[in-house]
Formats: structure tokens, sequence, C-alpha cells
């Protein structure tokens, strides 16, 4: 069932994004970035393609658990590491990390919400709060704004006559 959610959030991603995403541009240390998608409101692009513009370099993991999870770590010399990590069934976690370890200084950035009965370990995505990244046709799509928060950048949006221009930049 979480499957064909998620295949419905994604088709209706696609055409939000075939609609709105012609007036926006991404534009990180002055590359500008492709595959833009708008869902309600809120701006995603590749994973890859924004960590490659800020100079981190990404490694991936397939974490086979309860539930097989994808980790994504992203690393850069002068800044912080950023993880995220988890599938389509439990939704993505980012997090701005304190070092390489989990640590109790790290920085949730975006955390999933998920529904619980009652004294139970049963736990679902919450998938009509659900606003963090999403994997479509092996990419990872992840939210601008939160990624702005997670590298630590400011994000400056301006009206141009194309559409709206996203900028992120060093704070």
């Amino acid at each position: 069932m979480s499957v064909l959610v998620a295949a419905s959030f994604i088709w209706n991603g696609e055409q939000a994004a075939a609609k709105t995403a012609g007036g926006y541009t991404v534009e990180a240390n002055g590359s500008h970035l492709t595959d833009v998608y708008i869902h309600e409101g809120k701006t995603y692009v590749p994973l890859k393609s924004l960590a490659l513009a800020l100079g981190y370099e990404v490694s991936y993991s397939l974490q086979e658990e309860f539930d097989n999870f994808h980790h994504y770590d992203l690393n850069s010399a002068s800044s912080p590491l950023v993880s995220i990590w988890g599938n389509a069934n439990w939704g993505y976690t980012i997090v701005r990390r304190a070092a390489q370890e989990m640590s109790v200084n790290d920085v949730n950035i975006y955390t999933p919400s998920r529904l619980c009965p009652p004294e139970s370990d049963n736990c679902s995505l919450d998938e009509s709060k659900y606003e963090g990244p999403f994997l479509f046709k092996n990419t990872l799509y992840v939210p601008v704004r939160d990624m702005a928060k997670a590298f630590n950048l400011k994000l400056t949006i301006t009206l141009t006559q194309e559409g709206r221009l996203l900028q992120l930049s060093p704070r």
C-alpha cells in the first residue's frame, strides 16, 4: 500500500513540477541545478547535483535491517557532515552531524512524522504530513530549504522575469 501512495506522491509531484518548475531556478555556488520539482509549495532538487555544486562528496550505502534503508553521507573538508537515511516506507531523515559518529550534539533538520498505535512499535509513515526527500528513478530529491539549513547556507528567493530564483550561498 505504501508503495502505491509513494508512487502517487511522486506522480502528483511530477504533475506539479510540470506546471510550475519551469518558473523556478535553483542556484548553488553559481551552478544552476536542473530537474527542479515543486510539490505543495516546496522546491526539490537531486541530492547529488546539489552536493556536487556545493563541493560535497556523496557516499551511499544500503543498510539491510528490518527494512532496507538508504544511507547518504555528504562530506566536505570545510563544512558540517550531513546524513540522510530512510526509505519509502519510513520516510527520510536529514541530520547535520556534530562529528563522524552519531552524537547528542547532532542537529535534526527533518524527521518524518510517524503514526504509532498506542503501546505498539508497529509505526508507519504519516504520509499526509510528509515533506521530506523522495526517491524517483533512482535519484534522491531533497527539499532545498531543509538542505540550506543542513549545510548552514543562506537561502535567498528572488522574483525574476522568468519566475523565482532560489540561491544558496555561504552565510
